[in-house]
């Protein structure tokens, strides 16, 4: 797609506000994660971007370093940004998801300078291999035309497969806890009003009765409901342009609370896992800055309900365990 020069610096100059805006107003927790050195990571680089191309805008033509610098090199860099963005979409929401699995702690602590020197590396490598990806092994042509340099007035710019993809992949994930959850829900509703949920194991030798696992399905539910909350106008708008199938530049596409979006969804994903296991802290609460999760209630309801069972439907006669 073409895109007008002035266009193009000022959407650049205002994903960068937007970008350092979320960055300040999240700066609680942008140190304590892969995810908030990959922000401030973006939003250099976007900054950094924006004063080159607005440097070589207003003066048009200039020489530094023996390298004349003219508005065809507003286009080459700016195709090479896109790029080089659309291949980062996939590496970075798998190393979101797999740094919350490895490191999420529900009480966060400062970070420790070896791993903070860990997420500085990591960043500065997954930047390097995106950029020598582009010049040494990928199919990128230029296309900055022929015309004189005073007389260009767009530039060619790329979208993202990339960032489609991820965000049709997380919809689809929605979409399938929601209603996974709600037939689940409605299912054991139906029979004869039974709490959903709930269930009993006895077992053999001397009297032990322990309450079976909390179905997953209402964790699910609640993880879900509690990410959308905050995200859905965000949800709703990227489906609109995916119903109305927008290009949206590369260079547009990977920004800061497109991030904040993939890192509540990990997250969430995450604590869903980890509420299913033995030993997960059922008054938990945890912020990312964006969602609340909070599974106190449900685990409240969880106890109340096997409390109640317990005193309901376990009779003890002459040493036999009735249910």
């Amino acid at each position: 797609m073409r895109v007008p020069l002035s266009s193009l610096l000022l959407v650049l100059i205002g994903k960068c506000s937007l970008n350092w805006t979320v960055v300040v107003i999240q700066r609680r927790h942008m140190g304590s994660s892969l995810l908030g050195f990959l922000c401030i990571s973006l939003a250099l680089v976007d900054s950094f971007l924006a004063f080159i191309l607005s440097t070589i805008y207003f003066l048009q033509d200039v020489h530094v370093f023996g390298l004349r610098i003219t508005t065809h090199h507003i286009c080459l860099l700016v195709q090479i940004a896109c790029f080089t963005y659309s291949l980062l979409h996939w590496p970075v929401f798998v190393l979101i998801g797999l740094d919350h699995g490895w490191n999420l702690a529900l009480h966060p602590v400062p970070l420790r300078w070896y791993r903070k020197l860990g997420y500085t590396l990591s960043v500065i490598l997954i930047w390097a291999a995106a950029v020598l990806y582009v010049f040494l092994a990928s199919d990128l042509y230029p296309e900055v035309g022929e015309e004189f340099y005073l007389l260009i007035e767009q530039c060619w710019v790329f979208s993202s497969p990339q960032s489609t993809q991820v965000f049709m992949v997380s919809l689809l994930a929605l979409a399938c806890a929601v209603l996974h959850s709600s037939l689940v829900f409605l299912a054991r509703t139906a029979k004869g009003g039974e709490p959903p949920a709930v269930g009993l194991s006895v077992h053999a030798g001397p009297l032990s009765v322990a309450p079976k696992a909390h179905p997953s399905s209402r964790f699910m539910l609640h993880t879900t409901l509690s990410f959308l909350s905050t995200w859905v106008p965000f949800v709703v708008l990227q489906t609109i342009l995916l119903l109305f199938q927008v290009d949206t530049p590369a260079y547009v596409d990977l920004n800061v609370p497109w991030l904040c979006f993939l890192n509540s969804f990990a997250i969430g994903a995450v604590l869903w896992r980890r509420s299913q296991l033995p030993g997960f802290e059922k008054d938990s609460t945890f912020t990312d800055g964006f969602c609340q999760w909070d599974f106190s209630s449900e685990f409240a309801d969880v106890d109340n309900c096997n409390t109640e069972q317990l005193n309901c439907d376990i009779l003890v006669y002459k040493g036999e365990v009735l249910l």
